[in-house]
């Protein structure tokens, strides 16, 4: 508790109507034994949403620690809190015992990452509290994580991975470099794809296309065969083809007209 007071440059202490004002400057002198290097606020509870103080203004707020009872703590209130507090910042508050469960619930729900009873070192917050009051409840520390309001990263997108930490020079601070692999992801996805459905190649070099084939090659072969066929029809001897009408005629071009000599009907 010491170095979380001794390390704070700025405190808003929150009290509720009942509060003596006699109490306020000896409970600031307290404070600020514990926190010498630190500026105290003082803040009245209904004022305080309407005051619309800056985001991440405070490292520590007391809340209703001045007075004699408990006030008990409201989303909306404890909302404000966590706006108002750096990252990493404190809030200490008093909670009834039989009102703790709630109000663990309210600190989850408001996004404190941690919210733990304190000791009885820190009975100097409540040297103002009724005797009756301190036996019935305890001295919460509730911390918001260290990021801040409004806080994003970007989602890691596929292809890129981190590589390893740099140390900057001056400050001593570490920061990650990123290396782009997606070429390495598409080559991948295309060995992936060539090992399933790409088209055979036979011993003596010609591609042919795979009973599943799905880029449309066994269409093409299969012109292309024919095509091949018609090629080797017109361009070599004729005289080989028995039953055919130029059977005896000299080769023909592809594409030339062939003329069949007139053959009597007598």
């Amino acid at each position: 508790m010491n170095e979380i007071f001794a390390q704070a440059k700025s405190i808003l202490v929150v009290g509720v109507d009942d509060v003596d004002p006699e109490n306020l400057l000896p409970f600031r002198e307290i404070i600020q034994t514990k926190a010498q290097q630190a500026h105290i606020t003082f803040e009245n509870v209904q004022m305080l949403i309407e005051s619309r103080r800056a985001t991440s203004s405070f490292d520590i707020i007391l809340f209703d620690l001045i007075s004699k009872t408990d006030e008990p703590t409201s989303i909306d209130l404890l909302n404000e809190f966590f706006r108002l507090l750096h990252p990493n910042g404190y809030l200490i508050t008093h909670i009834e015992h039989t009102k703790q469960t709630q109000a663990i619930d309210h600190f989850k729900m408001c996004g404190f990452s941690s919210y733990n009873p304190l000791d009885s070192n820190s009975s100097f917050l409540i040297e103002n509290k009724n005797d009756d009051v301190k036996r019935r409840g305890s001295l919460w520390l509730c911390q918001k994580p260290s990021f801040d309001v409004g806080y994003s990263v970007p989602l890691r997108r596929a292809g890129v991975k981190l590589i390893k930490q740099i140390s900057t020079t001056g400050g001593g601070k570490k920061t990650w470099t990123v290396e782009d692999d997606r070429d390495d992801l598409i080559h991948d996805n295309n060995q992936k794809k060539s090992e399933v459905k790409n088209c055979d190649t036979t011993s003596s070099g010609d591609q042919k296309a795979c009973k599943t084939c799905t880029f449309g090659l066994a269409q093409v072969f299969e012109q292309e065969k024919h095509i091949k066929a018609q090629e080797n029809y017109s361009l070599s001897d004729t005289s080989r083809y028995a039953g055919c009408l130029a059977h005896g005629l000299p080769s023909s071009k592809p594409g030339e007209r062939v003329n069949f000599p007139t053959v009597s009907d007598v």
